[in-house]
């Protein structure tokens, strides 16, 4: 198995286990976290805007996911330990 199939046979599990919508949410939470070196209060919206998010979807469609919250939550918690270990994390 060369690297290409590799990767190919790794993305299908990713793809099985994690969804789209999944993977949206830890990003979202991980990117919004990541941006606050430029601005501190950035460092809890990674949070706020999952939690923000779901409670709209339970308002519009009656519908909470606690997957979408956990996944949001841990984007976060990883984007903050992230910033921790390269020193970043200015609070």
């Amino acid at each position: 198995m060369n690297l290409l199939q590799r990767y190919k046979s790794s993305a299908v599990v990713v793809m099985r286990i994690f969804r789209w919508d999944l993977q949206l949410h830890f990003f979202w939470g991980f990117i919004l976290t990541l941006l606050g070196v430029y601005w501190p209060p950035l460092y809890a919206s990674g949070i706020i805007v999952t939690i923000v998010k779901e409670a709209l979807d339970l308002w519009s469609k009656e519908l909470w996911s606690w997957d979408d919250v956990w996944l949001g939550i841990i984007g976060s918690l990883i984007a903050l330990g992230y910033l921790y270990s390269q020193d970043l994390l200015t609070l």
